[in-house]
């Protein structure tokens, strides 16, 4: 390695991997992507001869490139439109359908996706920070096992905290039940905030219950 290569500065959207090349996150609010973007990712994507991967998160990552057909391709996209993922904050939600699509779906999943969406997703958060909204308790989008999730039930949501996956899995679980988008974002506003405070290196928000407890984090979100 060269002084030069280790001078480098890291491009924001451009992440290295093992193999030696380059990928990106494209976010796709609520799971979704317009027929015409998707044509154009496509052949972004045929021009950087990168593999198109959809990824659990609900994002579309553009995989195997060089680092020159990676930067061409962020160009792209940002001219394109669409969202890349460029730093270490809380990204969009992970959300299933909802009403109207679903027939299990019990409030409408997408509204809330898009609040939380455009009224937080730039809030810089250590990793990782996991965010799920489901239409019912099915919970088809792990809205009951990760950090924060929002279960639909007929009277709103059931605030769902502190789950995650991984090699040592765990459920979330409850936080307290809300009405309004607005409550639900000033909850994960506070989160992102504490979580942020608390954590100085990777860790998860299970993590912060352990080290302070499940009452005192209530008081601090202030939470019933």
């Amino acid at each position: 390695m060269t002084a030069e290569d280790t001078e480098k500065k890291p491009i924001p959207g451009l992440v290295p991997q093992k193999d030696g090349s380059v990928a990106l996150s494209i976010e796709c609010l609520n799971g979704c992507v317009s027929p015409q973007q998707l044509i154009e990712i496509a052949r972004i994507a045929q021009e950087a001869k990168a593999i198109l991967h959809i990824t659990t998160a609900q994002k579309i990552m553009l995989l195997g490139m060089q680092e020159e057909a990676g930067i061409k391709a962020l160009k792209a996209l940002d001219e394109l439109g669409v969202s890349v993922r460029k730093a270490r904050d809380l990204s969009q939600p992970r959300v299933c359908v909802g009403k109207p699509f679903c027939k299990l779906a019990l409030q409408d999943t997408f509204s809330l996706g898009e609040y939380l969406y455009k009224a937080l997703a730039r809030t810089p958060i250590p990793p990782k920070l996991k965010v799920a909204v489901s239409g019912c308790p099915a919970a088809c989008s792990w809205s009951n096992c990760l950090d924060l999730g929002f279960v639909g039930i007929k009277s709103g949501y059931i605030v769902m905290i502190g789950g995650h996956g991984g090699a040592k899995p765990k459920a979330a679980v409850e936080l307290c039940r809300i009405t309004t988008h607005e409550e639900a974002g000033r909850i994960l506003g506070k989160l992102a905030e504490i979580f942020s405070q608390e954590v100085k290196l990777k860790a998860r928000v299970d993590k912060l219950i352990q080290k302070m407890g499940l009452e005192e984090l209530k008081k601090r979100l202030e939470v019933a």
